[in-house]
């Protein structure tokens, strides 16, 4: 794995890993691995099986490295808080009780979470993503692709300075692929503002035509 870190970088840092490594048994997926994400977009770049979602799982402390350290521009004491972090893995089944709940009860529980919610953000989102129509649905009546959209809505939306999204284009619609890539395009300047700095970390297995990310990590073919 090829990683720059510049001076720049370094200065507006917003998540840095030294020296991590991790994996599963039998798998070990990075090994003395280290980068620094800024503010802004950064891509997680990779093939099926490199690592970027365990990438992402370790960013959100969700599986812990073996060896190195993680450090967050935002923790205080070192710690990770949980309302300055987004993260939903869209492959992890939802409980029984969790997929009960209504779309807009799950929605009014999110933005008790994120004190920088953005209601007006999120009810773009909807908009764009066409999800009013599932607004009163409990969360086990929408599509794969449909929850997809809310979980990326609500990741836009939540304000956290780290926001965590894997592969956002996967079971998607063209329409919605579409509105994905033109909603990380318009955010790209907001998430640098100085007062109110946000990292929006995606991995996927492509550039994502149209965009300019602020940060690439390229992960190496296994």
């Amino acid at each position: 794995m090829n990683s720059v870190v510049n001076a720049l970088q370094s200065q507006a840092a917003m998540v840095q890993a030294d020296g991590l490594r991790f994996g599963y048994p039998g798998l070990l997926l990075a090994d003395a691995a280290s980068h620094v994400w800024p503010a802004g977009l950064c891509l997680i770049q990779g093939d099926e099986a490199t690592g970027k979602s365990s990438w992402l799982k370790t960013l959100a402390g969700q599986l812990k490295p073996q060896a190195g350290a993680l450090s967050y521009r935002f923790a205080a004491d070192g710690r990770l808080p949980a309302h300055e972090l987004y993260w939903q893995d869209p492959r992890q089944i939802l409980s029984e009780a969790q997929s009960r709940v209504l779309v807009a009860d799950w929605v009014a529980q999110q933005q008790l979470l994120y004190p920088h919610w953005s209601a007006p953000e999120m009810a773009r989102h909807v908009q764009g993503f066409g999800l009013e129509v599932h607004w009163h649905k409990p969360l086990l009546a929408l599509s794969s692709g449909s929850l997809r959209k809310l979980w990326l809505a609500a990741g836009w939306a939540s304000g956290a300075a780290l926001t965590l999204l894997d592969e956002p284009l996967a079971a998607l619609d063209l329409a919605s692929e579409r509105y994905v890539l033109q909603a990380l395009a318009q955010m790209a300047d907001s998430l640098k503002d100085a007062a109110r700095p946000r990292s929006v970390i995606v991995a996927h297995w492509d550039a994502m035509q149209g965009i300019d990310w602020d940060d690439v990590l390229a992960l190496a073919p296994r």
